[in-house]
């Protein structure tokens, strides 16, 4: 159950009170860097640019649909051993992230080198017009078994929560992929759309869950660390397998929940709701696949369309139970055996019953492919000196805009309780 304390609902807002006066502070130095990458919201340590995932053979498209807002972007890697009717995988980056720094941190492109599927790096919400980081803003309404809804999460523009057609967006990457990843390779490689999975980070996992949600007709499972249930799963829902990774020493969605997200096991059991599931099992095992981490699996079968539900809690890891991942808390533990591998076992046993259709279904219109438009995130090409001089403004004014970004639910919940 989620927290609903009006004492700590006003910390946060006298709490954002206070960055905002230190905002003010910093506002010169962060316009400054602003003024050099205005068509962006992308941190500066987050390379968007087109060649950012050339190292592992990654490349960039934008495409633009009347289904959503303005243009967006993704890239694409198509490992060598890749065939006919390859899996795609989707990875979505967390709030302030974007494709560079997931490639490096969630083992995906390991997996897609290993397993011959084509990945794509999805780029949240880049337009500072319409958000302070980039994010995915997705519409909030799961409610738990007490009434709880989960709020919007996790785009806003100042203090105020944005909800972007990242459902549409997801639609309109699998149909270009679909279409032109043949045309690419000379019809060596081609996608089998009844394999489209989805994973992610944080509010990637979130997006992950929430599009499985919403567009059920084209995902075949979901495999996701560190997420929440954000969306309600609607009527015309078809039940999607999922499996999730949680640290339960996770201090940014925490496992255990708040006033801002469910907690794991209550997402669990929302999605197993959905799925229909009959049977629960809950085992915890030491040495989990050899390694020294202890993980409690939670086990939802018997469910509509065979759509299991687990979840897998890391006890004691925090919020990137990654393989390889360091952690810097005393409390901490890293991951010690490969939880994307462990995910992709789980969701490469599903697949759909027909292709689906990847034209949107509220326009009828196919996507329209600009990878050959003025790159929209030009790189900004700094002397030494320059980038000195900012760093230190960026930064303070990026992590401003972080904790703005995780406490406007809170003041937006607050206003609303007074109102």
């Amino acid at each position: 159950m989620m927290m609903n304390n009006c004492t700590e609902r006003c910390i946060i807002f006298f709490l954002w009170v206070g960055l905002v006066s230190l905002e003010r502070c910093d506002a010169i130095s962060e316009i400054d860097i602003q003024d050099l990458a205005k068509k962006s919201n992308a941190r500066p340590n987050c390379d968007i640019g087109a060649d950012s995932l050339a190292k592992y053979g990654g490349t960039r498209t934008c495409i633009e649909s009347p289904t959503f807002e303005g243009r967006r972007c993704f890239f694409t890697i198509i490992p060598d051993c890749a065939g006919p009717d390859s899996p795609l995988v989707f990875d979505a980056h967390g709030l302030a992230s974007c494709p560079s720094k997931t490639a490096e941190l969630t083992r995906w492109k390991e997996m897609a080198q290993e397993h011959c599927f084509v990945l794509v790096y999805p780029l949240g919400t880049t337009d500072p017009e319409i958000a302070d980081l980039t994010c995915w803003g997705l519409p909030g309404g799961a409610k738990d078994d007490f009434g709880d809804e989960a709020h919007s999460c996790c785009c806003s523009r100042r203090i105020r929560p944005v909800v972007t057609q990242d459902a549409a967006v997801f639609r309109q990457i699998a149909a270009v992929i679909n279409r032109d990843v043949p045309i690419q390779t000379s019809n060596r490689v081609t996608i089998d759309a009844k394999r489209i999975y989805l994973a992610g980070h944080s509010n990637g996992c979130m997006a992950a869950i929430s599009i499985a949600a919403q567009s059920s007709d084209i995902i075949a499972a979901v495999g996701c660390h560190a997420g929440s249930a954000i969306t309600p799963f609607p009527g015309s829902y078809h039940a999607t397998p999922m499996a999730l990774v949680h640290g339960t020493n996770d201090r940014v969605v925490p496992y255990k929940g708040n006033f801002l997200f469910h907690s794991a096991e209550t997402t669990h059991d929302i999605i197993s709701k959905a799925n229909e599931c009959s049977s629960f099992k809950e085992t915890k095992t030491e040495e989990f696949l050899g390694s020294n981490n202890t993980v409690t699996e939670f086990s939802s079968t018997g469910c509509k369309n065979n759509a299991n539900v687990t979840l897998y809690a890391v006890e004691g890891a925090g919020h990137s139970p990654y393989l390889g991942v360091e952690t810097f808390r005393r409390d901490e533990v890293p991951t010690n055996f490969d939880s994307t591998e462990l995910l992709w076992n789980f969701v490469k046993n599903y697949e759909l019953d027909t292709n689906p259709s990847l034209v949107d279904r509220t326009t009828g219109q196919s996507p329209i492919s600009l990878p050959s438009l003025p790159d929209p995130f030009p790189e900004l090409v700094l002397a030494d000196e320059q980038k000195e001089q900012t760093r230190n403004g960026a930064s303070a004014g990026h992590i401003i805009s972080i904790f703005r970004s995780i406490i406007f639910v809170s003041v937006v919940t607050a206003c609303h309780s007074i109102l």
